[in-house]
């Protein structure tokens, strides 16, 4: 699975603290190359096309596209207190 992140989502990873940061980073990676050793911390967003992985207090907001090859988008990294505003 390729995975690309919007402008956003590289802003939201630079304003959290490196260890944190490489955590949630390790795990979309971990997500994109064995969805299912993650499937536990993903679930699909009622009412939206969206998915979001949980870390710790943190989500990860993507979307996935089926075309040639599956890419994990990832739209936003927030906190859970900020994540679905």
């Amino acid at each position: 699975m390729q995975i690309t992140y919007e402008t956003k989502a590289i802003k939201d990873l630079k304003a959290i603290e490196p260890k944190t940061r490489a955590r949630i980073v390790g795990k979309i990676v971990q997500y994109a190359d064995a969805p299912a050793s993650q499937a536990n911390n993903v679930k699909h967003l009622t009412g939206s096309p969206f998915y979001r992985l949980r870390v710790g207090d943190y989500r990860v907001i993507f979307s996935l596209e089926e075309e040639i090859t599956i890419v994990m988008t990832v739209i936003r990294v927030r906190h859970r207190r900020e994540a679905y505003d």
